[in-house]
């Protein structure tokens, strides 16, 4: 019962941020979803020299999305449940961006830091742009019902 919910649960946020890149971008050079970020953690390199890199995937942080723009490398977190972990998701993937070898083409653009939740969370919205992260208040039709499930909304 938990893990079907856990399933469901990545489903809907994976639905969310894709949903989301097309609703906001009208133009971008490349978006990647579930970007791993970053070099393989070095403690497992040296532990384990000749691993595969998809051994790695377990200890290395992935974005829900990056989009790359004329201007910018927007790194998005989408959070349809617990929003306040989406800011430290966003402080700890920044350093890593220019260390991921998929995104070296586009390094040189601005960072942005995005956060994407369905509802104006009042503590989220006031401490977010503290670290430099955008709040981004979007909640698409088809996400209602869901979020009327979790008593989110009455």
């Amino acid at each position: 019962m938990a893990r079907e919910r856990r399933r469901r649960y990545r489903r809907v946020e994976r639905r969310y941020v894709v949903d989301y890149v097309l609703n906001k971008y009208r133009s971008f050079i490349r978006v990647f979803y579930n970007l791993r970020l970053g070099p393989p953690p070095e403690w497992v390199e040296k532990a384990f020299p000749g691993l595969p890199k998809g051994v790695y995937r377990p200890w290395q942080r992935y974005a829900d999305a990056v989009v790359v723009t004329d201007a910018t490398i927007d790194v998005i977190e989408a959070k349809v449940h617990n929003w306040k972990t989406g800011i430290g998701y966003l402080i700890e993937y920044e350093p890593l961006i220019p260390q991921t070898p998929t995104l070296k083409p586009y390094l040189g653009r601005s960072i942005r830091k995005i956060l994407v939740i369905p509802l104006p969370d009042p503590w989220v919205l006031q401490t977010a742009p503290k670290y430099g992260i955008i709040v981004d208040v979007y909640c698409p039709d088809w996400l209602v019902p869901i979020l009327r499930e979790k008593h989110y909304l009455p």
